[in-house]
């Protein structure tokens, strides 16, 4: 049994212990929150150094693109930057010097004016010089940004066009960070150009005042320095937190821009006034603007009022040095120049303190901007191409073999899964099947446009990897089913299937005949000089005009290519026409390989061969015939088709048109 002072013992060994736990729990959360606070610390210190870095990096490249492009002018606003930031400096020594000889005059003594006088000519020169070269740096400065932008712009471009293939413009992260320098290089470059400037300019003004000031004595500027230090550290990291606020915000402001965007363009008018959308879509904007504009001004009334409490120490750094320069003027070891060079040197290095910091803050979008246009130019094409890499078999012999390919996308979804077959030479072939099916990624791997994820195809039993990538796709003549549409001429449209064909009148014409598109362009008072598009003011066609164009486009390159392809571009054409485009199309193109895409099965007769796919998977191969007496896939798509062709024959009294429609 255990005695009474016993159990006290015990329970106080247990409360001691107990005692002891919670010393080490609150030990160990002590040394927690310090390990938190140092890696705070020491991840501010790297986010700093990073901004320093990209800001260094991103001056030097910009003035390495200058330089490159406009020699003298860069070198004329540098000249005369660094010439404007001495100027002050050397304003407010002449003013010392003339202030210290005028109250060392004697009334009534003699001077000697030409000290005067040269102080003064001096003094005019420097303030005749600041507003003389004012209007040339601003003529040059504009100039050098124009072309700086234009210089980013081309390196945008070309690096875009590099990318043999298309699967990071298919990746969202990839997309939003292309989408943000298209919109930020119109005007981030200058920015930052401008923030360059001006900070060469205050960094060399603010070095000469902190010098004058080591003239009245050494420990003034190293004070002035010292107080201004936690002022200007809080300022860095608030802004450093701002910015990365506004950077993780940033899909809410490209819903702004999109919500806006429905409610303010021709587009969607239409849908919005006839479904009452625009207080739906005007919520939206509110919400977004509301969950990223409270956080932000959160953080900017914390900088502010930080800022404003280090604002006092500032304060009190530059009183002290007031006063001390004052009781020694008094006791007569310092002049009166002195003392106005103090004041007025104080002023400059407390304005163009702030001056810095502003431009800190107004220059951080501009590093933002430059830390992605780095990161995109460093990015990579995920298909590799051979330089200069193998002919292309001119003509096929054998054909084309698909072996066991599969593909998908970086997100997972699997568009094509164990895909094996043969294209003939000179074959017509048609690959059909329902929306999602997978044909479309059969052509764009067939172009080059992606890389199968497993298997390859051949050509000639050669691997298309290993041809020339640019000599390849000029074998291939293809309207996608999102064909686009150019802000250029009718017959500027047409030849950039073969831009040797710019100028060449007749063979735009038989391009547009080929497309059915020629009587139209002829009834236009321009006809193929006929601007087309809403962007410049120029004339706008149907849609199904629109996709007449774009097979113009495949059929100027007729001759050259030996693989012609139609990837449902007829969904915008009536059953007439599309009927007529698919019949000119196999009728052309004989001797060729060639490929219907369609999930409309009208036509599909025309073709040599049917390849049926069904989710991502090749299920059926065979003729027209063949395929209807298997009544698989194929002949369930045709029957459902067949009985609504027949009735839009009907309701559009259609003449003379056969769909030779056989079962």
């Amino acid at each position: 049994m255990i005695q009474p002072s016993e159990q006290i013992k015990s329970k106080n060994e247990k409360n001691n212990q107990d005692d002891s736990e919670e010393v080490t729990t609150a030990s160990e959360n002590n040394n927690d929150q310090e390990n938190t606070n140092q890696n705070n610390e020491e991840k501010l210190i790297a986010k700093l150094k990073q901004s320093i870095t990209i800001f260094i990096k991103s001056i030097s490249f910009s003035l390495f693109l200058l330089w490159t492009t406009a020699p003298k002018a860069t070198a004329f606003v540098i000249i005369v930057l660094l010439l404007q930031s001495l100027i002050p400096a050397i304003t407010v020594g002449i003013q010392k010097q003339v202030v210290d000889t005028v109250a060392s005059l004697v009334p009534g003594g003699e001077y000697d004016w030409k000290i005067i006088a040269v102080l003064v000519l001096l003094w005019v020169v420097a303030l005749f010089l600041e507003n003389l070269l004012n209007p040339w740096v601003n003529i040059a400065f504009m100039k050098l940004s124009d072309k700086l932008m234009a210089s980013l712009n081309l390196k945008l471009i070309d690096k875009a066009n590099s990318f043999a293939d298309i699967n990071n413009f298919e990746n969202p992260e990839f997309y939003d960070e292309l989408e943000m320098l298209q919109e930020s290089i119109s005007h981030e470059p200058i920015i930052l150009l401008r923030g360059f400037s001006t900070g060469l300019k205050i960094l060399v003004t603010l070095t000469t005042m902190l010098a004058l000031l080591f003239t009245v004595d050494w420990w003034i500027p190293l004070l002035i320095l010292l107080t201004y230090l936690p002022q200007t550290y809080a300022s860095l990291k608030l802004e450093s937190g701002i910015w990365q606020a506004i950077f993780h915000k940033s899909p809410q402001a490209r819903r702004m821009k999109y919500y806006s965007g429905l409610m303010l363009t021709d587009t969607y008018a239409k849908e919005v006034r006839l479904f009452g959308l625009n207080s739906l879509f005007s919520q939206r904007y509110l919400e977004a603007f509301e969950d990223r504009h409270q956080l932000i001004h959160s953080l900017q009334s914390k900088q502010a009022l930080i800022l404003s409490a280090l604002g006092i120490l500032s304060v009190f750094g530059n009183g002290f040095c007031f006063g001390w320069v004052i009781l020694q003027a008094l006791a007569g070891k310092l002049t009166p120049g002195s003392i106005l060079l103090l004041i007025q040197s104080l002023g400059y290095v407390q304005s163009n303190i702030n001056q810095l910091l502003q431009l800190f803050t107004n220059i951080q979008r501009s590093i933002l901007f430059m830390k992605l246009f780095f990161k995109f130019m460093d990015s990579q094409s995920m298909m590799q191409t051979p330089i200069p890499g193998r002919p292309t078999p001119k003509p096929i012999k054998s054909g084309i073999v698909f072996d066991d390919v599969e593909f998908a996308y970086s997100d997972g979804r699997v568009a094509l899964s164990n895909i094996s077959f043969r294209l003939n030479p000179g074959e017509t072939v048609a690959i059909v099947g329902e929306n999602g099916a997978g044909k479309s990624t059969l052509v764009k791997l067939l172009a080059r446009l992606y890389d199968p994820t497993k298997g390859n195809i051949f050509v000639d039993e050669e691997n298309i990897k290993d041809f020339n990538i640019e000599k390849w796709r000029q074998q291939i003549g293809v309207v996608f089913q999102d064909f686009c549409r150019y802000a250029l001429t009718i017959g500027e449209n047409i030849a950039l299937g073969d831009t040797s064909a710019m100028d060449d009148l007749e063979k735009l014409k038989c391009a547009s005949e080929k497309s059915e598109i020629a009587t139209k362009v002829e009834k236009l008072p321009e006809g193929y000089a006929t601007l087309l598009g809403k962007q410049f003011n120029g004339t706008e066609l149907s849609g199904g005009e629109w996709q007449k164009i774009a097979i113009a486009r495949a059929f100027v390159r007729e001759k050259e290519a030996q693989i012609m392809i139609l990837d449902e571009p007829t969904a915008a054409l009536d059953p007439r026409s599309e009927y007529e485009i698919y019949s000119s199309f196999a009728e052309l193109v004989k001797g060729k390989t060639a490929i219907l895409v369609t999930h409309r099965l009208a036509s599909v007769h025309l073709a040599d061969r049917i390849l049926v796919l069904k989710a991502g998977k090749l299920v059926e191969v065979g003729t027209h015939e063949e395929l209807l007496q298997q009544n698989g896939e194929y002949a369930t798509l045709w029957n459902m088709q067949a009985e609504q062709y027949k009735m839009e024959i009907e309701s559009n009294k259609v003449e003379n048109f056969n769909f030779s429609i056989t079962g």
